[in-house]
């Protein structure tokens, strides 16, 4: 498994895990108000709530998570890294006809259409629209996946790190150590190991050992990198999670 296959899902992972706590789009104002959720358009006009399912909404967040998979689970070839491509693309094309949705049925030369348990009222009111955080992680999955197609997964050249390192001398716990700096995953130095989160990856003689979940396997470097920049993403989602409850 490649490590910027890994990364790909993270990514993928992360606009969806985003979007399950913040809208991706937004209407905001006075007494109005309308966010784009991974289930439609939740309306609130003064207190009164609708939901408006586009059936386009759906596809943004299975077309971006089948982006990240892909990969994943289809290896041999670069014709995934391709498809990977596509689905992500289609994904955005998917959210930018979501919300023509909206431009076309919720909101007409400045006013705009809300819902009402026996219609629909038709009113004029200030306000404003905004993206929000996992639109830009939707980009960015996009240029990760065009990045991807094009190098054939190779940009972070994790195994030339590797060979040089292994030629100049250094262990494998240095250079697993250089590339999390390099893909920006913070760690906590051990006892002949390193830790993220709770997984953790041990130097024992020439072998790498991988503890996750109490148990111990021996693994490349490449697989443990993958681990613990999973683990990395892992620490990450649950901390943006904290960070808007908090709120």
């Amino acid at each position: 498994m490649r490590l910027e296959a890994v990364i790909q899902l993270i990514i993928a992972a992360l606009f969806v895990a985003s979007w399950l706590v913040t809208p991706i789009w937004a209407i905001k104002g006075i007494n109005y108000s309308i966010y784009l959720t991974p289930l439609g358009y939740v309306v609130i006009f003064f207190g009164n709530k609708a939901l408006v399912p586009p059936p386009t909404v759906f596809a943004v967040w299975l077309f971006a998570l089948d982006a990240g998979l892909v990969p994943i689970i289809w290896r041999k070839t670069r014709y995934p890294l391709y498809l990977s491509m596509i689905l992500a693309v289609l994904s955005l094309t998917m959210l930018v006809d979501t919300v023509l949705f909206q431009q076309r049925y919720l909101q007409v030369r400045g006013y705009v259409t809300s819902p009402t348990p026996n219609g629909y009222i038709y009113v004029q009111l200030p306000h404003v629209s905004v993206f929000e955080v996992p639109f830009y992680i939707l980009l960015a999955l996009v240029v990760i996946t065009v990045v991807n197609s094009v190098t054939g997964a190779k940009w972070t050249n994790v195994q030339v790190i590797i060979r040089r390192r292994k030629i100049t001398g250094g262990n494998q716990l240095d250079i697993i150590k250089g590339v999390l700096d390099r893909v920006g995953v913070k760690y906590e130095d051990v006892d002949n190991g390193v830790r993220v989160g709770g997984t953790m990856v041990l130097l024992k003689g020439n072998s790498l050992i991988l503890v996750k979940d109490s148990i111990e396997t021996e693994v490349s470097p490449d697989v443990a990198l993958a681990e613990l920049v999973k683990a990395g993403a892992d620490q990450l989602i649950r901390t943006a999670g904290d960070d808007y409850e908090g709120e």
